[in-house]
Formats: C-alpha cells, sequence, structure tokens
C-alpha cells in the first residue's frame, strides 16, 4: 500500500504522520499506530504496531523504546499520553 491509498483508504492526512527517525519508523499520530521504514525510504503500511499495544507489552517492546532518541522520545510519550487519555 502507498502513502497516498494509506492516507486515502483511512482518511488521514500527511500531517498525521511523523517520522521517528531512531526507530525506522512513522508514527501516525491520531491513532498510534507505527510503520517500519523500508531500505528504499517507503513504509509498509500493511504491517502495522500500535505504540498503546507496545507500551502495554513493554518487554517485548523496551529495545524499541530504549533506542528513541532525544526528540522522538518526547513525541512518542506526548501521542502515549494523548491516546491514553492522561
Amino acid at each position: 500500500m502507498t502513502l497516498n491509498e494509506y492516507l486515502t483508504e483511512n482518511n488521514f492526512e500527511k500531517k498525521d504522520l511523523t517520522i521517528l527517525f531512531s526507530v525506522g519508523c512513522v508514527l501516525n499520530v491520531k491513532n498510534g499506530d507505527t510503520f517500519p521504514m523500508m531500505n528504499d525510504d517507503t513504509f509498509d503500511f500493511d504491517d502495522p504496531m500500535n505504540i498503546v499495544d507496545m507500551d502495554n507489552d513493554r518487554f517485548s517492546s523496551e529495545e524499541w523504546f530504549e533506542t528513541l532518541a532525544f526528540g522522538d522520545k518526547e513525541v512518542v510519550e506526548d501521542h502515549l499520553n494523548i491516546l491514553k487519555g492522561i
């Protein structure tokens, strides 16, 4: 699925996505889904992982959270709090 197909089919806009370079993925800030960045700089929109689910299973996702760089970490934490209603 291409970026435009993902946006159109799911009623999102480009502003709803932010790239997390430190972990090689893009974050949908509206629903918390992350999508891996591929070698050709596209994203695999067919294989999402949600940051809320990942946060609830820190044992399996600890390395991902520990790899987040300074700016990316704050973006993820802010959106986790929003998605969890904190």
